[in-house]
């Protein structure tokens, strides 16, 4: 079975139909996506709608979460802030609806776990060591145990491995073998709003048969993108950012 993970869409439109296109061609046999469908940019309904049109099973995102007023926007900084409340306001009810009735969290089986953030929690960041040690520990602890976590909320397109004494490494190849004796946590990165200074749109193909794992990047319209978020009144820093990958 081999999948297409996606992540972070961000309400990007022009970035989730390049994607998508790019998926096509891959001759995948299911898309997955890791949640944030929605915040920051200016087509929130439009992305809701294309996902479910696909059926693509999705996770609850934090950015998901205050569209849908399951939780506020007060940890936010002042511009997703700005971002969040818009699209809380824009978004349509049944896509609301839509939204609040996913899961943080599936299983693939194969000892796959899917989650927006990490295992701890739909908010918490997978950065550093310690957090990472601390999703292993409760990847070998969890029943059955977990083996591959598919991760994102970083917008960070990378993976790390960790062997049986707790050494983690980063992954440098885009394209890798998972071996028997380590568990991966991989971040896809994001479709919609990249930040590791690659504009273009990001998204996994992953293999756990195979034990085969790929990041892909895709170019997008980011012009187009952009004129959307500053005809809303959004805040031109949300523009600006797309083309620089931050």
């Amino acid at each position: 079975m081999r999948y297409a993970i996606l992540s972070d869409i961000h309400a990007n439109v022009e970035a989730l139909h390049a994607a998508l296109e790019a998926v096509e061609s891959m001759g995948v046999d299911a898309i997955l996506s890791l949640g944030d469908l929605v915040g920051y940019n200016a087509d929130p309904n439009e992305c809701v709608r294309l996902v479910r049109e696909r059926e693509i099973p999705t996770l609850m995102g934090n950015h998901d979460a205050v569209a849908c007023d399951l939780s506020d926007a007060v940890d936010f900084n002042p511009i997703a802030r700005a971002a969040a409340i818009w699209t809380r306001d824009a978004l349509t009810p049944d896509h609301r609806d839509y939204l609040l009735a996913q899961p943080e969290q599936r299983s693939l089986g194969d000892g796959v776990r899917l989650v927006h953030g990490s295992l701890l929690h739909r908010d918490h960041y997978l950065l550093s060591k310690y957090d990472i040690l601390e999703n292993v520990r409760r990847m070998d602890t969890e029943t059955p145990g977990i083996r591959i976590l598919l991760f994102g909320h970083t917008h960070n397109q990378v993976a790390f491995s960790c062997d049986g004494e707790g050494n983690i490494s980063q992954v440098s190849s885009p394209r890798f073998t998972l071996r028997d004796d380590r568990v991966y946590l991989i971040n896809p990165g994001s479709v919609g709003q990249p930040r590791d200074q690659d504009p273009r749109s990001a998204f996994l193909l992953l293999d756990p048969e195979e034990r085969s794992v790929e990041f892909v990047r895709i170019p997008y319209d980011i012009r187009a993108c952009a004129k959307k978020i500053l005809a809303q009144g959004l805040p031109r820093e949300l523009a600006d950012r797309l083309s620089h990958g931050w």
